[in-house]
């Protein structure tokens, strides 16, 4: 049931956040680009916050779900799909959302 959801404390990704602690989802990761945005983050409800600003994004990702994500939630496009991708599990779902 784990969960990586980019940009956690946008307005895609909070809506996401939120509804992943409503259904029962965990661990939530959420990842912000700043460390203004981390205390959003956590009061969204993301039990782990990274931030990429100042944290290796997919080291602390594997840190969090050893076993990789059964739901990765990308609102970056071809920056971070890629390794989105390779960060699920066997039988894990890529959704993007909120880029053009």
């Amino acid at each position: 049931k784990s969960i990586l959801i980019h940009s956690a404390a946008g307005g895609g990704g909070s809506m996401l956040v939120q509804m992943s602690k409503i259904l029962g989802l965990g661990p939530v990761v959420g990842v912000v680009g700043s460390s203004a945005k981390v205390d959003e983050a956590r009061s969204l409800g993301c039990d782990v916050v990274i931030d990429k600003s100042t944290q290796n994004l997919w080291e602390e990702a594997e840190r969090a779900a050893p076993g990789g994500y059964k739901t990765v939630m990308d609102a970056n496009g071809v920056s971070t799909m890629r390794q989105s991708y390779d960060h699920l599990a066997a039988t894990g779902r890529l959704g993007v959302f909120g880029f053009h």
